[in-house]
């Protein structure tokens, strides 16, 4: 039995959150002592703490009004809480980081075999975080963002939750990991099926199209919503999500805004959060996935696990290693509402079938093992 810790800023609703659940059920499946450390005590997914531990560093991640000192207490908690956990006699033996707070503190921490997660394309964020930025002062913040960016993740051990993000953080962000290797997210279908059997009286019982994702910027539900207007179906819009902070409850009601624009209020519904969202994916007649970047999409594996169809962007990066064979034809590229709309129209009127190759890469015990070799 190895002793494994989690690490991440909260349990918050989103896929990286969820990825660690499934992380942490799949070890304990394994017969291993599981530990999800937190940065925040915030927690909106189902957790099962039979199956597995859950400590936090602080209430709300403030320690201190500096930020500066405040990574430095954070980083003293993360330590103490290592050596409380360890107090049984059992040493840690895999560490695996699955959120940007969390990465600079393990490594501030300089925990033993520790290990990152690189699980968005940061290059993507890069250039769109200073499109609207020009002359020294672009040039100042460019420069303070590489520096900060190389400080957190060189001479680390990195994995990449999908092929192409190799090179997005070695090549086009021009970090020099200690190791790195492209392992792909664990998912765990028997647990995802079972899940969505779930009966949820709150679900259309009509057909409908869904996209579950937080409300932002990067999820581009607006071009979502164009594209769904374009293709004209009559068949109504779920969106599931949540918002965080200011620029996402502003993003929300900016879509909101364009849903009437568009004449499309009594055909666009908002659920909310759900922490079971397996029930709406699986009873949908279309899962569409309109981001502008990713990592590797969760919630599109999910969806064809469910055996939903699928129509996504060829967003940078994952859709393109996840959508592949005959389902290739139901990429388009970012942006693009005609070839959007048109993947919708598509789908709705035929769909091949879901074969076995492309999920078998996502089952969640192939990629535990994996994992657990790490330190062998």
């Amino acid at each position: 039995m190895k002793k494994i810790g989690l690490l991440i800023d909260t349990l918050i609703g989103g896929g990286a959150e969820r990825i660690v659940l499934n992380f942490a059920e799949t070890f304990n499946k394994f017969g291993h002592d599981v530990h999800i450390i937190l940065v925040e005590n915030k927690i909106e997914h189902e957790v099962d703490t039979s199956l597995y531990h859950i400590h936090y560093l602080s209430e709300n991640g403030v320690l201190s009004k500096s930020k500066f000192f405040n990574k430095l207490k954070l980083t003293t908690k993360l330590k103490e809480k290592v050596k409380e956990i360890q107090s049984d006699g059992k040493k840690f033996d895999l560490f695996i980081s699955n959120s940007e707070d969390m990465d600079l503190l393990g490594k501030k921490a300089k925990l033993d075999n520790f290990y990152i997660r690189y699980r968005n394309s940061m290059y993507e964020y890069y250039k769109s975080k200073f499109k609207n930025t020009k002359g020294l002062k672009k040039l100042r913040r460019q420069l303070k963002f590489f520096l900060q960016f190389k400080n957190r993740y060189d001479n680390q051990n990195i994995i990449t939750v999908s092929k192409a993000l190799v090179d997005d953080i070695t090549l086009k962000m021009g970090i020099k990991p200690k190791s790195i290797q492209n392992i792909y997210n664990p998912f765990d279908f028997e647990s995802i099926r079972k899940k969505a059997e779930i009966l949820d009286e709150n679900i259309p019982k009509e057909k409908y199209i869904i996209y579950a994702a937080k409300f932002e910027n990067r999820k581009n539900q607006k071009l979502l919503l164009e594209a769904y207007k374009k293709s004209n179906t009559q068949l109504p819009l779920v969106l599931i999500g949540n918002v965080h902070t200011d620029s996402d409850k502003e993003y929300l009601k900016e879509l909101k805004e364009l849903i009437i624009k568009l004449g499309i209020e009594n055909k666009v519904i908002f659920p909310g959060f759900q922490k079971n969202p397996y029930p709406w994916i699986k009873n949908a007649e279309l899962f569409v996935m309109s981001s502008n970047s990713e990592g590797l999409p969760l919630v599109l594996v999910e969806a064809l696990i469910l055996g939903t169809k699928v129509v996504s962007t060829d967003c940078p990066t994952g859709p393109s290693e996840l959508l592949i064979g005959n389902l290739k034809e139901f990429l388009s590229p970012v942006g693009d509402v005609d070839k959007l709309s048109k993947n919708i129209t598509n789908a709705l009127n035929y769909y091949p079938a879901i074969e076995d190759e492309v999920l078998d890469r996502f089952n969640a015990e192939y990629s535990v093992r994996k994992y657990l070799e790490l330190n062998i």
